[in-house]
């Protein structure tokens, strides 16, 4: 039997895990994959192209650009000949779904949103692309929610039938994490300037406005007043930086966090943390909950898409509610009084989450996902 001819279509630049573990667990012999994505050339193409697969850089993340990626798109579509392409994040999927559908091709996509769209403060904005969706989804032949509110997100606010969705989590492999050796985390500890009986937070997320960095600065300011000691580490860049900067003077724990920008060691950053804190408001499946675990690091987010799905309902760590910044507080404050407690509950985490996102499991689920459409 022939192998699947299955396309990506994303605008990722950064090297992808999820797509990485995809193409290392499924065998060339069943599926081969192909990948077109909107940004330039960089960390994704070349980790594609590691991996023996075709991939393409339309460097068009620009709106204006758009006309001529899309001919590009419509060539590399013809010349790939897919049996099946695979959509990823709102603009690729609606323009890749278009073209596929011109080229009478089958799709798959998988939502890597929750309920964002939904909280767009302009009512003409928010019904505009809500349109757009319900566009997607009555078109895509197949969706894949990464946790289970997003399925639900699907099937009871957007009234897709459930037998069009799967819930698939993104896939992990323990590879990732093993390199961080005991050594690479003194090296960055002593870089940060972490120092003995400093207790360390790290939040690991872009700088944005829908990530809560807002209420996580208003629940720290009473616990570093209390204790100077407390330090918080952001790893992350984004455009909402200078107003957050602005929150830290305000709140007057300036002394206390670190802007730490984009970095490639956030994992071994992460793997110094006391607890990791994680007080955004929307996610699909948020892989520094998923990160936090499989370093066995003691974690407490607000209660979005994939937290309860990682978490175990709250088993692995705590779970509060977004913009509760109470609630916030008060989970710092009891999770720093238990923190052994914690630290072995995130060791069983890791368990869970090795049994439940196992890379091998999820290729073969969506494997037999582009079978079944074929």
């Amino acid at each position: 039997m022939k192998s699947i001819k299955v396309t990506h279509i994303t605008n990722v630049e950064v090297d992808n895990y999820f797509l990485n573990n995809l193409c290392d667990f499924n065998s060339r012999d069943e599926i081969e994959f192909s990948a077109v994505t909107f940004a330039p050339r960089a960390g994704f193409t070349e980790g594609m192209e590691k991996r023996g697969v075709c991939a393409y850089a339309l460097d068009a993340m620009n709106r204006k650009l758009y006309p001529k990626a899309i001919k590009e798109l419509w060539k590399i579509l013809k010349k790939e000949n897919p049996d099946i392409v695979h959509l990823h994040l709102f603009d690729p999927t609606l323009i890749g779904l278009i073209l596929a559908k011109m080229q009478k091709r089958k799709t798959v996509l998988t939502r890597h949103h929750s309920d964002a769209l939904y909280k767009i403060s302009s009512k003409f904005k928010r019904g505009f692309y809500l349109q757009i969706e319900r566009f997607i989804n009555a078109r895509v032949n197949h969706i894949v929610a990464p946790s289970e509110m997003v399925r639900d997100i699907l099937v009871e606010r957007e009234n897709v039938p459930r037998e069009k969705v799967s819930v698939i989590p993104y896939g992990q492999i323990t590879e990732r994490f093993d390199h961080i050796t005991k050594h690479k985390i003194e090296k960055v500890r002593e870089e940060l300037g972490i120092g003995e009986g400093d207790l360390t937070l790290v939040c690991n997320s872009r700088l944005y406005h829908q990530k809560g960095h807002v209420y996580l600065f208003e629940a720290l300011a009473p616990l570093v007043k209390a204790n100077p000691k407390v330090k918080l580490y952001l790893v992350g860049k984004g455009d909402f930086q200078p107003q957050l900067e602005e929150l830290v003077e305000k709140h007057q724990i300036k002394e206390n966090v670190y802007f730490l920008g984009w970095r490639d060691d956030a994992l071994e950053i992460m793997a110094n943390a006391d607890i990791i804190v994680h007080p955004s408001l929307e996610d699909a499946l948020s892989s520094a909950v998923i990160e936090s675990l499989m370093l066995e690091r003691p974690v407490i987010a607000t209660d979005i898409s994939g937290v309860r799905d990682s978490l175990d309902d709250g088993k692995y760590g705590m779970i509060v509610p977004p913009k509760d910044v109470d609630a916030f507080r008060r989970a710092l404050e009891k999770m720093l009084e238990n923190l052994d407690e914690y630290r072995l509950r995130a060791k069983e985490g890791r368990k869970h989450i090795i049994r439940y996102m196992s890379a091998e499991r999820v290729a073969e689920e969506y494997k037999e996902i582009y079978q079944k459409l074929l």
